[in-house]
């Protein structure tokens, strides 16, 4: 039973991360800088999803998608 739970959520967060990927790739002109934001800092030499996607998250104007954060304890 574990490894039916474990193999489902691999495919939930899979399929969050595609569905995200792709809304991204469709980025409105006005998005397009903080994004940039997000890669140069996923680039940088000691990359964390969580302080880069907070970065993009302050910077995006409304109507753009925010990135996922991890939930806090």
């Amino acid at each position: 039973m574990r490894s039916i739970r474990h193999k489902t959520l691999f495919v939930a967060a899979f399929a969050f991360a595609a569905g995200f990927a792709t809304v991204a790739s469709a980025l409105p002109a006005r998005c397009a800088p903080c994004r940039q934001i997000y890669d140069d800092c996923m680039a940088g030499p000691n990359p964390s999803y969580e302080v880069c996607a907070r970065q993009y998250n302050e910077c995006v104007p409304p109507g753009c998608v925010l990135m996922p954060l991890p939930l806090d304890p």
